[in-house]
C-alpha cells in the first residue's frame, strides 16, 4: 500500500526538523570549541580561500533554491514534490554546515549564521505543500 499524503507530509516535517537540529547542534558544538581553544587556524592563507568558497557556495545555493522553488511549485506529483523539497533543503543545509566549518577554522560566526539563514530560507521558499 503506498504511503498516504498525511504520512508523506509527516515524514517531510521530520526530515526538516532533523536537518535544522543537526545544523543547530553542530553550531553549538563549534561555538563551544571556538570559545575553549579559539579558532583552529588563523593563517591568512586559509581565511581568503575559505571565504571565497563560502561566498560561492552561498550564491550557488541561493540560485539553486530559487530554481527548485519554481520546479516545486509547478510539480503536480506529490512524490516528486517531496524529492524537490529534500534537494532544496539539502542545499540550505550544505551552506550552513560549510559556514560552521568556516567558523571552526577561522573563528568568525558570520558564515555560519548566514548559512543558517539560508537553511531557514530554503524551508520557507520550498515549503511542504498540503
Amino acid at each position: 500500500m503506498p504511503p498516504t499524503f498525511s504520512s508523506r507530509s509527516t515524514s517531510l516535517r521530520i526530515v526538516r526538523m532533523a536537518l535544522l537540529s543537526g545544523v543547530v547542534v553542530f553550531g553549538a558544538v563549534v561555538t563551544w570549541l571556538v570559545g575553549q581553544d579559539g579558532p583552529r587556524s588563523t593563517a591568512p592563507d586559509v581565511r581568503a580561500p575559505l571565504q571565497w568558497v563560502n561566498i560561492g557556495l552561498l550564491i550557488a545555493s541561493a540560485a539553486g533554491v530559487l530554481v527548485l522553488q519554481r520546479i516545486h511549485a509547478a510539480e503536480r506529483d506529490a512524490r516528486k514534490r517531496q524529492t524537490w523539497n529534500i534537494i532544496a533543503w539539502a542545499l540550505g543545509e550544505a551552506t550552513a554546515m560549510f559556514g560552521g566549518v568556516h567558523y571552526l577554522l577561522v573563528g568568525s560566526p558570520a558564515p555560519y549564521l548566514v548559512g543558517l539563514a539560508m537553511l531557514v530560507a530554503s524551508f520557507v521558499l520550498v515549503p511542504i505543500r498540503d
